[in-house]
């Protein structure tokens, strides 16, 4: 039984080597340069007993997920490269005046080598558009799944929605920018999952009138308002500004509570009190 989990592990660790030759192609000019002064600094060669322990230590920082396997991993870590780089590029230049080479060539890599794994630039745009609105259904599931009373769910629920906005600020750009070059199909995906999010937080609204915790008549519009300030801090927000992006989160936060709460209360991002 050991012997079958040491040859286990040191497949695992002969994968990882392959991965790592075969990103090469992806690699900048930089990169190669860092690790090619990194193999040039002489080291004495391992014992066997080094060798086995470093094998099994690989195995034991990266356990197996069921399902999916190194090379999974490995071809979804190429495609997330490529992603960043188109979205920087989208976001920079517009979709139409990117190009597929400009791409390739942001990444040191080849055109082939993005076609691999993309069929054509409008997959990229989907995929981008996909993540941006689908990385934020994902944060409010989860806070639907919390106990609580609705003021700390709405809170949570904020912070989440937001956080995604910011450090996908590139991505949710993109998506307002360029959504009319999106396949219909594609578009009326997003709009379902829009429409799912925007459902969840008039629910958050609904169930603080029932409890007194929120002063508002129209949780519908009340909703809307909500969302938009949370998902347009693309249109102003940017790295290095004078806010961090915690910080603008933290503000957001707080200007929602004060929409929602009664008048005679005064709330902060951390708590509510008459």
């Amino acid at each position: 039984m050991e012997f079958n989990a040491w040859i286990l592990a040191a497949s695992e660790s002969f994968v990882n080597a392959v991965r790592d030759w075969m990103m090469d192609r992806g690699q900048t000019e930089q990169e190669k340069r860092s690790l090619k002064a990194k193999n040039t600094t002489k080291r004495p060669p391992p014992t066997r007993r080094m060798k086995r322990s470093r094998v099994e230590s690989d195995a034991k920082a990266r356990p197996p997920r069921a399902g999916v396997t190194l090379w999974d991993d490995v071809i979804a870590l190429k495609r997330d490269r490529i992603v960043q780089a188109a979205a920087a590029l989208f976001y920079e230049r517009g979709y139409r005046q990117a190009t597929v080479d400009a791409i390739a060539q942001q990444m040191g890599a080849t055109k082939p080598f993005v076609y691999y794994h993309f069929k054509s630039k409008t997959d990229l745009l989907v995929e981008i558009c996909e993540r941006a609105t689908g990385d934020t259904l994902a944060a409010t599931e989860h806070v639907m799944s919390m106990t609580g009373n609705p003021r700390n769910r709405l809170e949570e629920f904020v912070r989440a929605f937001t956080k995604v906005a910011l450090e996908r600020h590139q991505f949710v750009a993109v998506y307002y920018r360029e959504q009319i070059d999106l396949p219909v199909v594609v578009s009326e995906r997003i709009h379902a999952m829009r429409r799912e999010i925007d459902a969840r937080l008039r629910s958050l609204l609904n169930a603080g009138i029932a409890t007194g915790d929120f002063d508002i008549d129209d949780p519908s519009l009340t909703g809307l308002i909500i969302a938009g300030m949370m998902s347009f801090a693309f249109a102003w927000y940017r790295d290095g500004g004078r806010l961090s992006a915690q910080e603008v989160t933290e503000y957001i936060v707080a200007m929602a509570l004060r929409l929602v709460s009664p008048s005679s209360s005064h709330c902060s991002a951390n708590r509510c009190s008459a």
